[in-house]
Parts: structure tokens; C-alpha cells; sequence
């Protein structure tokens, strides 16, 4: 397992790589191209892909100002992490943990000002809930509304 996070690069991630994402169909979460699009009309959010060697395994985003308010994260020195999911294909094999692990440092070298990492979550899913505490992130006791209802808020120093 050789995982690294990289901002999306299309000289890097192929048009193919993309194509090929699989998620199942009943979640409601974003592929790596519909981030990429968002993304084009949103400066203050970066996507990031999760490679295993040169296989892209997972994606998400980094979301700066504006993005962590909502969860009650601070402007400027927050980062909100959007759309966190592993292809179907590569779950339960630690890529995700792995990737978690590593965000701390990826952002503080990228994002020097960022002091802190939050996540959202949806009050149902009891597994991310899991992967998050395993990575060090802690829940706030905050909550918000999204999409499905029920949002718990996590959030971890760096």
C-alpha cells in the first residue's frame, strides 16, 4: 500500500481514472468529477484524490473560509473536509484510515494557517462515524441539518 493525497491534476488523474470511480448506487455522496466541476466555481475548495500507487482509490475535498461556518468551524483557520468516500472497489483495506491519517500533515504544508480539520457526517452512518474516531477526530457535540437529515460534527486538531 502505497497511498498519498494529491490536489487534482488532470496531467495526473486521467479522464479514464475518473470514468472508472465506483460508488454504489444507493450513496449519496459526490464522485471525484462532480467535485472537480464544483470546484471550478468555488476557489475556496480544493479537490484532493487519494491514490494507492498510481490506482485512484478515493476522493474528497478541502473546503477553506466559508465552508466550515456552517458546521461552526472558524473562518480562516478551519478546513472542512466535503465529500470523503473509497471506490466500492477498494473499501475495508484501510485506504480511507490510511488517508485520514495522513490529512494533518498534507494540510500543514499546503494550508499553513489551518488549525483545525472538520468533518461532517450523517447521524446514520455508524462506520465513517468509526473511521473518524480511529483517525483522532472527536465529536463536538455539535449538529447540523443536511440533505438526509441529522449531521454530527467532528473535528480534529492539527
Amino acid at each position: 500500500m502505497k497511498i498519498r493525497l494529491v490536489e487534482y491534476d488532470p496531467t495526473v488523474i486521467t479522464q479514464s481514472m475518473l470514468d472508472d470511480y465506483q460508488l454504489n448506487e444507493d450513496e449519496p455522496i459526490s464522485k471525484p468529477k462532480s467535485l472537480i466541476k464544483r470546484s471550478q466555481s468555488n476557489s475556496n475548495m480544493t479537490p484532493i484524490m487519494i491514490l494507492d500507487d498510481k490506482r485512484l482509490v478515493g476522493s474528497f475535498c478541502l473546503h477553506t473560509n466559508d465552508g466550515p461556518l456552517a458546521y461552526g468551524g472558524n473562518f480562516g483557520t478551519d478546513i472542512l473536509v466535503r465529500a470523503f468516500s473509497i471506490d466500492s472497489r477498494f473499501r475495508r483495506k484501510d485506504f480511507a484510515l490510511v488517508a485520514l491519517l495522513q490529512l494533518p500533515e498534507f494540510i500543514y504544508f499546503h494550508y499553513k494557517e489551518i488549525e483545525r480539520i472538520i468533518i461532517a457526517v450523517n447521524h446514520n452512518n455508524l462506520p465513517a462515524q468509526a473511521l473518524y474516531v480511529k483517525a483522532g477526530f472527536v465529536d463536538t457535540q455539535r449538529r447540523a441539518v443536511g440533505k438526509l437529515g441529522e449531521l454530527f460534527i467532528y473535528q480534529k486538531d492539527i
